[in-house]
């Protein structure tokens, strides 16, 4: 597992690369599903290391993890809406926003 610094700075990075993705993609630059899909991979890497070398917790833990990671593939998922050009990515960035939101007041 990662130590705590160094997961950190993935966060960073990835939410970093995402938000400048979708502020690139308002602003209409050919590069910003680029750089969304780099910081939704990253999120989507960093869930999924959370969800596999979780030690053993309880049944609630493991359930909340799985939930962010299917969640945080609404961010993949939204990236697929940007290269089509689709606005339904608006919406599945949503729908990540509020479960994140979501499941930061159900974890510990």
């Amino acid at each position: 597992m990662m130590n705590k610094k160094l997961s950190q700075l993935f966060y960073l990075a990835a939410s970093s690369f995402a938000v400048f993705g979708a502020v690139a993609h308002f602003l209409e630059h050919f590069y910003a599903p680029y750089l969304f899909s780099v910081g939704a991979a990253m999120f989507i890497i960093i869930q999924a290391i959370h969800v596999f070398t979780m030690p053993d917790t309880s049944m609630r833990e493991m359930r909340l993890a799985r939930i962010g990671l299917f969640s945080s593939l609404l961010l993949g998922l939204s990236a697929y809406f940007m290269f089509t050009n689709s606005n339904l990515w608006v919406i599945a960035l949503l729908i990540y926003a509020l479960t994140s939101f979501f499941l930061s007041y159900r974890g510990e």
